[in-house]
C-alpha cells in the first residue's frame, strides 16, 4: 500500500457544496483505497489529507471525478513518526 498526501482545493463560494460531495465520496472509495487523516482549512479553502492506497492514480481520478470543483495535488510520502514499515525500508537502503 502506498501513503501519500492530497493537497485539495476549492473556490470558498463553493465550500459547501464540496464538503456535501466530498464526504459523499469518502463513503465509496475505490477498494484497497483508505483516508487516514484529514486537515481542513476553511479559511484558505483547502484540505491536507492522508490516504493509504494500493492504487494512488485510481483513487486520484476518482477524487477529481467525484468533485470536481476540488483540485489534488498529490504527494507521496513515507511514515516517519510512529515508525512505520516505509520508514524501516528507507532506513535499510540508507544503510547498504
Amino acid at each position: 500500500m502506498t501513503l501519500f498526501i492530497v493537497a485539495h482545493s476549492w473556490k470558498s463560494e463553493q465550500y459547501k457544496l464540496v464538503a456535501r460531495k466530498v464526504i459523499e465520496a469518502l463513503q465509496h472509495l475505490p477498494k484497497g483505497s483508505a483516508i487516514i487523516s484529514s486537515h481542513v482549512d476553511a479559511r484558505l479553502n483547502g484540505a491536507w489529507c492522508v490516504y493509504e492506497s494500493e492504487n494512488p492514480d485510481e483513487l486520484v481520478k476518482y477524487l477529481t471525478n467525484s468533485v470536481p470543483e476540488m483540485s489534488n495535488q498529490v504527494i507521496p510520502v513515507i511514515q516517519f513518526f510512529p515508525p512505520g514499515p516505509d520508514l524501516y525500508k528507507m532506513i535499510h537502503i540508507m544503510s547498504q
